[in-house]
Parts: C-alpha cells; sequence; structure tokens
C-alpha cells in the first residue's frame, strides 16, 4: 500500500506515507470516492507500520519478513547403526540467525528429510517453543531396510511460514 520495501526502516515509511498522502488527500481530490478509499487504507498502512508492535504482528502474519531458522546439522550421517534395530535416534539443533523474532502462535516450522529418510516412519518433536532448541527425530524403519555396514545419509530441509 505505501510501495516501500518489507525492510523498509521508519524514515523511508514516513517519506512514502507522505508522498501519497498528498497525492490522494481528500483536499487535493474532491469528489473523487476512489481517491479517498485510497487514502483510508494508506492512513491504516502508516498506522501499522508506524508502530513497532504492531509492525511485528503484520509481518509475522503477512510472511512479508520471517525469522531465519537454521539446523544443525544440515545433513545427518548415520554410520555402524545395529541393523537389527528398527529405529534410529537422533538430534539436531534449531537456532535463529535473522530476521524477527520466532513466535511459535504466529510461525510454523516444516521439517522434510530429503532420501534416504523418506523409507522411515518419521516423527520428531522439539525441546521447547523457544529457541535455540533440539529437535529430536525417531525413524522407523520396516524389515530389510537396514543393512550391516551401511551408511545412511540425507539432507533435513527446514521451512518457515505465517500461520
Amino acid at each position: 500500500m505505501l510501495q516501500v520495501d518489507p525492510s523498509a526502516d521508519p524514515d523511508v515509511i514516513e517519506a512514502a506515507y507522505k508522498r501519497l498522502a498528498h497525492k490522494y488527500h481528500p483536499d487535493h481530490n474532491r469528489g473523487d470516492i476512489r481517491a479517498e478509499e485510497r487514502m483510508k487504507r494508506i492512513n491504516e498502512a502508516f498506522r501499522v507500520l508506524g508502530r513497532a508492535d504492531l509492525r511485528a504482528d503484520y509481518d509475522a502474519r503477512s510472511g512479508a519478513r520471517l525469522p531465519e531458522l537454521e539446523i544443525l546439522p544440515a545433513e545427518v550421517v548415520l554410520r555402524a547403526f545395529d541393523s537389527s534395530a528398527h529405529e534410529i535416534n537422533f538430534s539436531v539443533r534449531l537456532s535463529q540467525v535473522g530476521g524477527p523474532p520466532f513466535d511459535p502462535s504466529i510461525h510454523r516450522i516444516d521439517l522434510t528429510l530429503a532420501p534416504p529418510w523418506h523409507l522411515a516412519d518419521v516423527h520428531w518433536h522439539w525441546s521447547r517453543d523457544s529457541l535455540p532448541a533440539d529437535v529430536d527425530f525417531t525413524l522407523a524403519f520396516g524389515d530389510g531396510v537396514l543393512e550391516p555396514g551401511a551408511t545412511l545419509s540425507g539432507d533435513i530441509d527446514l521451512t518457515v511460514t505465517a500461520r
């Protein structure tokens, strides 16, 4: 609405507001209902983006600025596991590296395991809703999948979205 980059500083937002307010203000557009409606939307956008708490909520919900998270290690290599076992357990560390603060009531995390993990029934949970946190995985394999002396290696993809 204000025609600014999602990461714009408050000064840039205010300058854009002033420019658009001058262009669409009812005093400059007498009788133009479309300009009046546009001015209402410009005012609301400036009200939200002008307050840090409202902007953070808007950014999180709109996906304009999502938290940047990383999972370490991003690739898991399992060696010398017991092939008679049908489950493998391992943990990784999830932490925030940038963007607005992660809020589990606003943001959703999806973890996807790349092959060969697709052969397993995957269950995961994390130690707490705040970051950093440990993510514990349990991979349950059917008969004949885990072979003696085999090495399993696969990536874990991380996606953050707004709810």
